[in-house]
C-alpha cells in the first residue's frame, strides 16, 4: 500500500500539472490570434510596418510571440 503522504504529493503534482496546462491553453485567444494572422496576410508592407502591427496584435490576444 502506498503511504498517505506519497499519495497526497502525487495528487498535488497532478492537480498542479492540470492547472498549468489549462492556464497555457486559456491564455491565448484563438479567435483573436486568427484575426491577427488575417490582418498580417492582408497587410501592405509599403504603407505600414506589418511585423510590428502583427506583434502588437498577437500580444494583445495574450499569446506568446512565435
Amino acid at each position: 500500500m502506498i503511504p498517505k503522504k506519497s499519495t497526497l504529493l502525487a495528487l498535488c503534482a497532478f492537480a498542479f500539472g492540470i492547472g498549468m496546462a489549462s492556464t497555457a491553453i486559456a491564455a491565448c485567444n484563438n479567435t483573436c490570434r486568427l484575426g491577427c494572422e488575417r490582418a498580417y496576410s492582408l497587410c501592405d508592407p509599403a504603407t505600414t510596418n506589418c511585423e510590428l502591427n502583427y506583434n502588437r496584435c498577437y500580444r494583445s490576444c495574450g499569446c506568446v510571440i512565435p
